[in-house]
């Protein structure tokens, strides 16, 4: 199941929210968010729950040997953790690998989400080995936090003790259902109107058969931000979902700055899985520059391999990582003095190269977008590309208005508005629903289908 399928938005999730307001006690809350994921998770795939289940016990028994005083069983506990988690994340997200064994499993019944399960999983371990929370002693408060249905696709990475007190109380209220719906909405809006829009101009633009000029500049484009909308409206359905069961996630997904450079870039994109990464393995690894910089190497290719298990997402990894370290090394020193429009042109290409890193299959493919690039194509724009854009020009002028700055303005008037009194309050909210409402109407008539 998936956060877009229509099953769950008009079956699964108004009944398991109505469920959960039934009784106020934080325990039944729990209870039923329990039940809830595990239909949810192993919708189609039951056997696979088994698995799930012993996986999240095993790690809850590794957190008490991390959160011993010996440092003999504090490291003992995390390797068993990391192997653990690290052999479950192969078996199940890199299963070609066992495509003539027995642990060969067929893509249509794997489970969602198990790469962010297992860094979830392991992450717990690790916190309590580095003392930023305690060993939890409930397994049921520890189930609550793995097997939750709000936290299974692309973030936000949410830790242990970011949550650890709203499992033990939280109280659904009013206003966190109104915000949790509009959040889901406007998330289900980004994944699926402008994500879809976006991916036909990129289907067009980035045609190797018919490479041109603005073919290639704007279908790399069309590509990069179908692949932002599509990670944070998933996370902004999950911060929804988060808040219709009561709890509230941090952001994920920070402001693009041009100023901060491709470092800014990759540490806003997933601010979350960023932090975890730095906190677990970067930081205690950085005794010096030198092993900060190996540090931010190594791990910047188990990032790559973590979003795709192939070697163009360890070109992928490598090539950000070594950006990130130039960057902050001696470039940011020379980005600063430079003009915002030069940083965000140098941001842009450094961006638009390294995703198209992960786009094209070959080096014969990747070869033709550069002599796009450098009027060496067909041309310089192609009849269906124009056809595209005028297609979907306002859900595309709507794409690139929400990565500028005006929308952080434009949501900061429009929250302070809001909290003047209720009656504004409410007049936001209706104004909010016909805005999103007015997007869904552009993209019925742009014929988005997803």
């Amino acid at each position: 199941m998936l956060y877009t399928d229509l099953i769950f938005i008009y079956a699964f999730l108004p009944i398991t929210v109505l469920i959960t307001m039934c009784d106020r006690s934080t325990e039944y809350k729990n209870l039923i968010l329990v039940i809830a994921s595990v239909l949810f998770f192993t919708w189609g795939k039951p056997m696979y729950i088994c698995a799930v289940f012993l996986s999240a016990i095993f790690d809850w028994a590794f957190g008490f040997l991390a959160g011993s005083k010996s440092r003999r069983l504090k490291v003992f506990g995390v390797l068993l953790s990391a192997v653990l988690n690290g052999s479950l994340f192969l078996v199940v997200n890199c299963n070609f690998l066992f495509s003539k064994t027995p642990l060969s499993i067929e893509t249509s019944i794997l489970p969602v989400g198990m790469a962010f399960y297992t860094v979830r999983s392991a992450s717990y371990v690790f916190d309590v080995a580095l003392g930023k929370t305690e060993t939890e002693k409930n397994l049921f408060c520890f189930l609550t936090y793995m097997i939750n249905y709000t936290l299974l696709f692309v973030g936000p990475f949410v830790r242990y003790g970011d949550i650890r007190d709203q499992i033990r109380f939280r109280i659904i209220t009013g206003r966190k259902i109104n915000d949790g719906i509009t959040r889901f909405i406007v998330g289900l809006g980004k994944a699926s109107v402008l994500a879809g829009a976006l991916g036909y101009v990129k289907s067009v633009g980035l045609d190797v058969t018919d490479m041109t000029f603005f073919g290639a500049f704007i279908g790399m484009a069309a590509f990069v931000m179908q692949v932002y909308y599509l990670f944070s409206g998933y996370t902004d359905m999950a911060i929804g979902l988060g808040l219709l069961n009561g709890f509230s996630y941090s952001e994920s997904f920070l402001p693009l700055r041009v100023k901060n450079g491709v470092t800014g870039a990759v540490f806003g994109f997933n601010h979350t899985l960023i932090k975890l990464v730095n906190d677990c393995l970067i930081s205690p690894l950085s005794r010096s520059s030198v092993t900060a910089c190996l540090a931010t190497f190594a791990c910047s290719v188990l990032i790559g391999l973590w979003y795709g298990f192939s070697k163009q997402f360890v070109l992928f990894g490598l090539y950000f990582g070594v950006i990130v370290i130039a960057e902050t090394l001696f470039l940011r020193k020379i980005l600063n003095k430079l003009p915002t429009l030069i940083c965000g042109v140098y941001t842009l290409a450094a961006v638009f190269f390294g995703w198209s890193i992960v786009y094209f299959k070959d080096f014969h493919d990747f070869s033709i977008w550069l002599s796009g690039l450098t009027f060496n194509g067909s041309g310089i724009i192609s009849q269906a590309l124009i056809n595209e854009i005028l297609a979907y020009c306002a859900l595309l002028v709507f794409a690139v208005f929400m990565l500028t700055p005006f929308k952080d303005k434009l949501k900061s008037a429009v929250n302070s508005a809001a909290a003047k009194s209720e009656r504004t309050y409410a007049c936001v909210r209706i104004l909010s629903t016909a805005s999103l409402l007015a997007v869904l109407l552009m993209s019925t008539a742009s014929r988005v289908v997803y």
